[in-house]
């Protein structure tokens, strides 16, 4: 069984994979693109793999670009693993829509997206920020601030990012309202609508979070009617995709006084101008598409491609299957 992999995603790896399948032979592609067998350097034509795990850290430490390059070039594929949870970029759609290959994309990122999304709301509802400057210049001074208990939350996109956000949510006894267009009924939240019910549940939502990839149906779903119908004392929350919301809109919106805070780390055009009025608008809170940025969400990837490299080296059918139109 022939693997191509990024080399220290193997290196890091190396025990677990040869220990679920030991004759596996590793195409290792270097840092600087070159590709090795057994430590001899292989031209791309004769590199012939069944199996590409695209790691998390290729984006991030390696050569995303070469790598990429050439699993979309390459006939022999019959699995995909990406390390990403989102599949709607164009690179991710065309490599899912090779003929005969599955692909699969992962959950690594989940726990760790739906604690950003914690952290950012309760920073947001505590004011630490002043509390800081008044310790600062040594003022006794109290500061109100606002419980998650009892409020309500509405999460656009009930997959794995949105269900750990639900998650956690409840169990600061929030009241979570699940979107998705076909729900199952096993949903962790306290009830599921679809995505046409959603203009009678807004005004009510104290929280609205969006999780949802992005798609012809959802783009800019965020838009003047959406940002109306919110609570002026809501929050909204993207860590989604940028094109789902319209940022002209949001922006007019903010300065009528409703959303009461936009916590934005997905942007569509990124990384976000620096002319962009989102960075000054005092109602907004940037970050840099960073909400899967902790230490944790490669590991969880490395399990999710072990486990499916298990289940594929048994002849299982594998898990996280993403379903695209083949040509």
């Amino acid at each position: 069984m022939k693997l191509f992999i990024f080399e220290a995603a193997y290196r890091r790896l190396e025990t677990e994979i040869h220990a679920i399948c030991p004759a596996v032979e590793p195409y290792l592609m270097a840092a600087d693109g070159t590709i090795t067998l057994h430590g001899k350097p292989l031209a791309s034509e004769d590199v012939t793999p069944e199996i590409a795990w695209i790691s998390t850290d290729l984006f991030f430490q390696g050569p995303s670009r070469d790598f990429l390059r050439f699993v979309l070039k390459c006939d022999s594929l019959k699995w995909i693993q990406s390390g990403a949870a989102g599949f709607d970029n164009p690179i991710f759609q065309a490599l899912g829509s090779k003929p005969g290959v599955i692909y699969t994309n992962s959950t690594g990122a989940g726990k760790s997206i739906a604690e950003f999304v914690m952290g950012a709301v309760l920073n947001y509802f505590q004011p630490h920020t002043a509390r800081r400057d008044s310790q600062r210049r040594h003022e006794w001074k109290r500061y109100g601030f606002r419980d998650v208990a009892e409020t309500n939350w509405l999460i656009y996109g009930y997959g794995n990012i949105g269900s750990e956000v639900g998650k956690r949510a409840r169990a600061f006894e929030a009241h979570v309202t699940g979107v998705r267009r076909n729900p199952t009924g096993e949903e962790n939240a306290d009830r599921m609508i679809r995505p046409d019910a959603l203009y009678d549940n807004l005004p009510q939502m104290d929280v609205v979070v969006l999780a949802a990839a992005s798609n012809e149906d959802n783009r800019h779903i965020v838009d003047a009617r959406f940002l109306a119908a919110m609570k002026p004392t809501s929050v909204l929350v993207n860590v989604g995709r940028g094109a789902l919301v319209d940022e002209v809109a949001l922006l007019a919106s903010l300065d009528k006084g409703r959303p009461e805070q936009a916590i934005l780390d997905v942007f569509e055009t990124e990384p976000l101008p620096g002319d962009s009025p989102l960075w000054d608008h005092p109602r907004v809170h940037v970050s840099a598409h960073a909400s899967a940025s902790s230490p944790m969400t490669g590991p969880r990837g490395d399990e999710v491609f072990l486990r499916n490299f298990r289940r594929y080296v048994l002849g299982d059918e594998v898990e996280l299957q993403v379903r695209f139109e083949k040509p």
